[in-house]
C-alpha cells in the first residue's frame, strides 16, 4: 500500500493562459491547500493526486512554487501532456485548436537553449533556424523577450532581458510571473523566441 508522506507530489496545478498554451505542475502533500487557494486564484484548476496514482504523469512533472502573494509559479508543459492530465482530473480541455499552441508548447518542457525546437529565430532580417546563430545571440539586448528556465527540472518560459552583463551574462525577470526573482542567465542557457510569435504579443 502507498502511503502518503511529505515528499509525496499530491496534487496537480494546470490551466491554460490566456494565449491557451498549456501549464502544469505537482505540488507536495504540505503545499496541497496553499496551491489549492493558487489555483482559484489564478483561475486554473487542480486535482488531488491519489498515492500511486498516474505515477508516468505525475512524477515527470516540473515541480510548482508558491509565491507570498498567493499565487504560484506553473511552467508550460507539452500539450499532449496536459491533455492526459486534463483527462485524469476529468476536466475538459479548453484548448481552442489555434495552429501555433503546438509549437509554443513543444519546446518549453524539454527543450535545451540550443535546440532547433528553442532556437527557432530572433529579430527581423536574418531570423529562422537556418540563420547565422552567432548574429542573432549579437543581437540580444535589453527589452529583448526570450525564453527561461529556472533550473534543470523547470520549464522554458518566457522572459525580458532587464540587464546585458559582461561575457554574455543576462539579468531576466519572467513575463507571467511577477512575483518572481529576476535570475541571471548566460546566452547558451537561453532560447530565441521567433519573430512571428514575438508579432503576436
Amino acid at each position: 500500500m502507498n502511503v502518503a508522506s511529505e515528499t509525496t507530489r499530491s496534487l496537480i496545478v494546470f490551466g491554460r493562459d490566456d494565449s491557451r498554451k498549456p501549464h502544469a505542475s505537482v505540488f507536495l502533500l504540505p503545499e496541497v491547500e496553499a496551491a489549492e487557494s493558487a489555483a482559484r486564484l489564478m483561475g486554473m484548476h487542480s486535482h488531488r493526486v491519489e498515492p500511486g496514482e498516474a505515477p508516468e504523469i505525475v512524477m515527470r512533472l516540473p515541480a510548482g512554487k508558491l509565491f507570498d502573494s498567493g499565487k504560484a509559479f506553473v511552467p508550460f508543459v507539452k500539450a499532449e501532456t496536459y491533455q492526459r492530465i486534463a483527462a485524469l482530473a476529468g476536466v475538459a480541455d479548453e484548448r481552442d485548436g489555434g495552429s501555433g499552441d503546438d509549437k509554443a508548447t513543444n519546446s518549453p518542457e524539454n527543450a535545451s537553449a540550443g535546440s532547433p525546437e528553442a532556437v527557432a529565430g530572433h529579430g527581423g532580417g536574418d531570423g529562422g533556424a537556418g540563420g547565422n546563430g552567432s548574429d542573432l545571440w549579437a543581437k540580444l539586448s535589453v527589452g529583448d523577450m526570450v525564453l527561461a528556465s529556472e533550473g534543470p527540472d523547470e520549464g522554458y518560459f518566457e522572459a525580458r532581458i532587464m540587464k546585458a552583463k559582461a561575457k554574455g551574462i543576462y539579468t531576466l525577470k519572467f513575463r507571467d510571473y511577477p512575483d518572481s526573482p529576476q535570475i541571471d542567465r548566460s546566452y547558451y542557457q537561453l532560447g530565441l523566441i521567433h519573430p512571428r510569435q514575438l508579432a503576436k504579443k
